[in-house]
């Protein structure tokens, strides 16, 4: 009794049987009104939460619609309409500035859905890409009931005058007289639409006991969003004028509904004649809590009966340096190894023990690991880094060889301006190719790059080549691997002087989602099926060697491939499509990288 074990059980159990009986005594004392009422004031503090929530909406959407309103561009269009004279062409102009102006307000209002301004003749012109001409507007019940009771916020229905993607979403509108400014002459009405689903999110989150509801009603009762009142939550109705009549923002009524006492609580929002109602059956406020107590009273008795087990079965002497080890282990399994070493180091226990030798052995083995994870990778960069640069040193003499024997050929015809013009831009590509600092350049570089060795094609093929260059301009600023172009290039136009008197080739580098593309199309002796799954193949299994040893055709196109592959990895995309005779389309994907 007097060891660890015993000491520790016995301080455990006092600790825990005393906040145990206090924590009984405490429940079991508490009245059921009490309870009732902290749910009670729980909910209504939810309710005020959300009251305030549309409150702030629909200000919000009356300030756009001021906004609208006042717009010069709203009252050129409302001065449009009042003038009979006006030419067609001038109305077309006018529908359109004010389309352009009220999309742009709905882009810049997130919860603004769309804006439509509606005239008395049939005329409506909201977002879409067109005017509407269908007076239908004038028999629907938002639109009759502004007009005879000047409700300004109609309940959720569908908009047919939306964009297409929102006509099957329920909306809430606010309404307002669309007022030339000038004159005050009314000329129809200006409806700005909140998607219902915006507004019934935060509603359908408050619970209030298990069956309760909450709704947001008009001044008739009825729901103003997308919500089917149960007959039996519907209580509420029966004291309906009361509320009407209550002068207070929000207030509670108990109704007696189906032999039930239903609690009511409502909060009446400012700015609209919406209503929160809360409805749930009094019972279920107290069965709750009764659940409540049964649950926490269960669940104390079963962690006491094993907190006690649990606590006696341990030994405080291997406990804690085990937790300790196994905290190391986790730091570990997470590849913290120098931490977890460390760990080990610093919590190790005292003395020769089972868990200070097991501790000892694990902090050998996680320096042992860490020393080997930390060659093999640094080994691995070395490879890596060794492989690039073979292949990019495969690319600089192919270019440069070719370019030399272009100069003397010039040179023997005596054509010397375009032998200076050649010099010029070979000198311009060597100085590129000699900034050995990065791997990685601007496009815009490369592209200048590629264009000084096509101006060398051009001299030396004349009429014979037919090249076309395009790059988006959004795209200039990013970073590439370097030498990607001129290989692909000198290959297609390489083969397709072998298929046809003139060579076609196009060039063009686009952005597509994330990622940049490349593409480049010939009208060349194209590639076989076989070639084109072997490329697939070696790309796909990383056959770096295979590459720098290959001395076959396309040795320009397997460079250019594994120069990406060895930079961007998994970020990689290729596809060709080509077939013998008919040209090729090269397509390579490449994730964006800024510089």
């Amino acid at each position: 009794m007097y060891s660890l074990r015993g000491r520790l059980t016995v301080t455990f159990i006092v600790l825990l049987i005393i906040p145990f009986v206090t924590m009984v005594v405490i429940l079991t004392g508490m009245s059921n009104s009490e309870i009732g009422h902290s749910i009670e004031e729980s909910t209504s503090q939810t309710m005020d939460q959300y009251a305030s929530f549309v409150n702030t909406l629909t200000n919000q959407v009356e300030d756009v619609a001021n906004q609208v309103l006042s717009n010069e561009v709203t009252q050129q269009w409302i001065s449009g309409q009042m003038n009979p004279n006006l030419r067609e062409d001038r109305k077309v102009l006018l529908d359109a500035e004010l389309r352009k102006f009220l999309s742009s307000i709905s882009l810049n209002h997130t919860y603004i859905s769309s804006i439509t301004v509606f005239d008395q003749k049939g005329m409506a012109v909201g977002i879409n890409d067109q005017a509407f001409h269908d007076d239908s507007y004038l028999k629907s019940e938002w639109y009759t009931a502004f007009k005879s009771e000047e409700r300004r916020w109609a309940p959720a229905h569908l908009d047919k005058y939306q964009p297409s993607y929102l006509q099957k979403e329920s909306t809430n509108s606010l309404l307002f007289n669309l007022v030339h400014l000038s004159t005050f002459q009314n000329i129809g009405v200006l409806k700005v639409n909140v998607l219902s689903k915006e507004i019934q999110k935060p509603i359908d989150k408050i619970k209030f006991g298990e069956t309760g509801r909450v709704y947001l009603l008009d001044m008739e009762g009825l729901p103003v969003l997308d919500q089917q009142v149960p007959e039996e939550m519907s209580g509420y109705k029966h004291v309906w004028p009361n509320i009407l009549k209550d002068n207070h923002s929000g207030g509670k009524i108990t109704v007696n509904s189906q032999g039930k006492q239903h609690l009511v609580l409502f909060r009446k929002l400012k700015g609209s004649d919406w209503t929160v109602i809360g409805e749930v059956p009094e019972s279920e406020l107290f069965e709750k809590m009764n659940r409540v107590q049964q649950t926490i009273l269960g669940a104390a008795g079963v962690l006491l009966l094993l907190t006690i087990g649990a606590v006696y079965g341990l030994s405080g002497s291997i406990a804690r340096p085990l937790s300790n080890l196994v905290k190391a282990m986790k730091l570990a399994e997470r590849g913290e190894l120098s931490e977890a070493e460390r760990h080990a180091s610093d919590n190790a226990p005292r003395g020769r023990t089972e868990v200070g030798y097991a501790t000892q052995v694990f902090q050998t083995m996680a320096r042992r690991l860490r020393f080997l994870i930390e060659t093999e990778f640094q080994a691995n960069m070395r490879r890596k880094d060794a492989e690039y640069k073979a292949l990019l040193m495969q690319i600089n003499p192919h270019f440069l060889y070719n370019t030399l024997e272009a100069i003397g050929s010039l040179s023997a015809q005596g054509r010397s301006e375009e032998v200076v013009d050649v010099t010029e831009s070979l000198g311009q590509m060597l100085r590129f190719s000699l900034k050995t600092d990065t791997d990685l350049v601007k496009l815009q570089e490369e592209m200048r790059y590629i264009r000084h060795y096509i101006s060398i094609l051009r001299i030396r093929f004349g009429s014979r080549l037919d090249i076309d260059l395009k790059v988006d301009p959004m795209l200039e600023q990013l970073s590439i691997v370097k030498f990607i172009f001129q290989p692909l290039v000198e290959n297609a136009v390489k083969f397709s002087l072998e298929n046809s008197h003139t060579a076609i080739v196009r060039v063009s580098v686009s952005q597509e989602g994330n990622r940049m593309v490349i593409r480049i199309e010939d009208n060349g002796v194209g590639m076989s099926p076989e070639l084109i799954e072997e490329l697939y193949e070696q790309i796909a299994n990383g056959k770096i060697s295979d590459v720098l040893g290959a001395s076959g055709r396309r040795i320009g196109l397997r460079n250019v491939l594994a120069r990406c592959k060895l930079y961007y990895g998994p970020g990689l995309s290729m596809n060709i499509q080509s077939s013998p005779e008919q040209g090729t389309l090269i397509t390579i994907g490449l994730p964006r990288n800024e510089v």
